[in-house]
């Protein structure tokens, strides 16, 4: 653990100057950071990734350079470096080392990351206490990143709380416009461990999306729009349209999210759709499909998909139709709840 703190330190310090260099030579300094991650990476999954980068950014006029240069003069650097290390480095590396023995060790799959499903809930029944022992039981096997999705219903004083006890994991929350009134933005942009995206729907007027989203801009917050999709609305993502709406609203990430109500080969469809929009040239907005992408990693992590949704009463999810289990995480233990659901065979 010890070690894992030097590195920490090393990686905050390399990552503040480079940052620093972006902003004087954004091609050379991004190359760079790329070149320090690569040195960090420790698995086949970290390797991949730096390789692949450098593929692509090795065309000088990649629109990632367009996302990097507008992060950078957007965006508090203390964010991005806070952030992006707690995904890049204590997720994607040391977690998924930590995740790795443990599996090895204790014999079932663990997900790289946890998803707080609150979506059609007034109501949290989960306590501030509860949501916190589940983290610090998820770090303690390797699991670093934590997804939030609310509608309406902001508990800020629990998630103030819950961002500060573990200022070393990365937080992506997600949440309807009208949720977010100056006062918490206010509040909510005192945290750097933290992502959020506003919800919205692409094809109707977002007025108040849009000025919600460019507060948290003016707050300098790490940010981006979300879009939920489901049979009904998925043409106008494999259209192309959708794309086109997040490029007219200034957000440098988009993320797609599947319905509980959509079609698994329509998902699937859309997922492959997304994939493709990464590598190509043509929208500078760096494209996302939540479950899609969570399945992706965890594949490479774990070998098997492996997939984890708690819902605001605790009940568990293990795969992303969110099709509740009679599993709920306030009367077993997240360790018992992974031994039970997700099994695998021994290393040998």
């Amino acid at each position: 653990m010890e070690n894992n703190k030097l590195i920490y330190t090393v990686i905050k310090t390399a990552v503040e100057n480079g940052i620093r260099y972006i902003e004087d030579n954004p091609k050379r300094g991004v190359r760079n950071l790329l070149d320090l991650g690569e040195y960090f990476a420790s698995g086949n999954f970290q390797k991949n990734f730096f390789k692949l980068s450098h593929e692509i950014l090795s065309n000088e006029n990649s629109f990632y350079y367009n996302i990097i240069d507008s992060l950078v003069k957007e965006i508090s650097h203390k964010k991005l470096t806070v952030f992006g290390i707690n995904i890049g480095y204590n997720s994607f590396t040391y977690g998924t080392r930590t995740i790795r023995e443990n599996e090895k060790k204790l014999g079932y799959n663990i997900p790289w990351a946890i998803v707080f499903n609150f979506e059609n809930d007034d109501h949290i029944e989960l306590t501030e206490e509860e949501l916190l022992k589940i983290i610090s039981a998820g770090k303690k096997v390797g699991i670093y990143s934590y997804f939030i999705l609310l509608e309406k219903n902001m508990p800020l004083k629990a998630l103030s709380n819950i961002l500060l006890e573990n200022d070393d994991c990365a937080f992506t929350l997600f949440v309807e416009p009208d949720a977010l009134n100056y006062d918490v933005i206010e509040k909510l942009s005192l945290h750097s461990n933290l992502c959020i995206f506003v919800s919205i729907n692409c094809d109707k007027k977002n007025k108040t999306a849009t000025e919600k989203f460019n507060v948290l801009k003016k707050h300098r917050c790490l940010c981006g729009l979300s879009y939920s999709y489901d049979d009904k609305n998925a043409d106008y993502i494999l259209s192309g349209k959708s794309a086109e709406t997040m490029m007219s609203l200034k957000t440098n990430f988009a993320m797609y999210i599947k319905k509980r109500s959509c079609n698994i080969k329509t998902a699937q469809e859309i997922r492959n759709f997304i994939n493709s929009l990464r590598v190509k040239d043509n929208y500078p907005v760096f494209m996302m499909d939540l479950y899609g992408d969570l399945e992706r990693i965890n594949e490479i992590i774990s070998v098997k998909s492996c997939f984890l949704s708690i819902n605001s009463r605790g009940q568990i999810s293990i795969s992303d139709s969110l099709n509740e289990t009679s599993l709920n995480i306030q009367n077993k233990s997240l360790n018992e709840i992974l031994a039970s659901t997700m099994p695998k065979a021994k290393y040998t």
